[in-house]
């Protein structure tokens, strides 16, 4: 049982460890400040259509200046993936509720015996 501990144990470790290392070179290289700035500001196209409706006199309404066009991605090999990716988390929880059930009766029955 303890040969079993140790490798265990360093797994745990390397997996915090690279899970850190991942977090602060993301905060380093400002990935997150770069991703909600680009979600904010307006493109040349969209400056030149509010400086043409103030001219005009037009009542400014934002939304029209700050519409992003989101490509869709989706499509049945999408779908599909998504479909078994689901299929496969209730496939996993079941399992995992099944396991636990019975170490429960295990740990039951031990606690019985003794």
């Amino acid at each position: 049982m303890k040969k079993m501990g140790k490798p265990i144990a360093r797994v745990i470790l390397l997996t915090i460890f690279v899970l850190f290392l991942t977090l602060y070179l993301t905060q380093a290289s400002n990935y997150n400040e770069y991703n909600r700035s680009k979600t904010t500001a307006l493109t040349k196209e969209e400056i030149a259509l509010f400086e043409k409706e103030v001219q005009e006199g037009k009542e400014i309404d934002p939304s029209n200046y700050l519409k992003r066009k989101e490509k869709n991605y989706e499509n049945k090999l999408s779908q599909m993936g998504l479909r078994l990716s689901t299929e496969i988390g209730k496939l996993f929880n079941k399992g995992m509720n099944a396991f636990f059930k019975a170490l429960e009766e295990m740990a039951k029955t031990s606690n019985q015996e003794s």
